[in-house]
């Protein structure tokens, strides 16, 4: 649906529509990017997101539920629904990034990695299990 307004408005050049992509080709795909616009308005595990930040590249995303606990100050919220703000803010972290600037540069990426590594993560589901489980009976 998107690909025809895309090139009405004459952004086929910036625009590119891969489909699946491999593992390897994702990545690919992350490094050659200014900025991951994630436009989903309901979400449970955004590990996209996770992926995008790895590779050092800006987020922008609607300020759902689940992210900010996650995230914090590692993506650029907008309010849910806005697509004004989130267009304005997408225009500004490009326009960081072509100046050289990129705010990722500031904080701590490395800490965020370690503290949400697989193990981690595994960590803390399964204390929480434990908790429901001893709560339960």
């Amino acid at each position: 649906e998107l690909q025809p307004r895309i090139e009405l408005l004459g952004l086929a050049k910036c625009v590119e529509f891969a489909g699946f992509v491999a593992e390897d080709e994702k990545f690919r795909l992350f490094h050659a990017s200014r900025v991951f616009l994630m436009t989903s308005r309901f979400e449970g595990s955004p590990r996209v997101v996770a992926e995008s930040l790895v590779c050092n590249v800006p987020v922008v995303a609607y300020e759902v539920e689940t992210y900010r606990a996650i995230f914090g100050d590692f993506m650029h919220y907008v309010p849910c629904f806005d697509v004004e703000e989130f267009k304005a803010e997408a225009e500004r972290i490009i326009a960081d990034m072509r100046s050289g600037r990129n705010y990722l540069s500031q904080l701590d990426l490395r800490a965020f990695c370690e503290a949400h590594s697989w193990e981690k993560t595994e960590g803390k589901f399964v204390e929480v299990v434990e908790v429901r489980i001893s709560y339960n009976g």
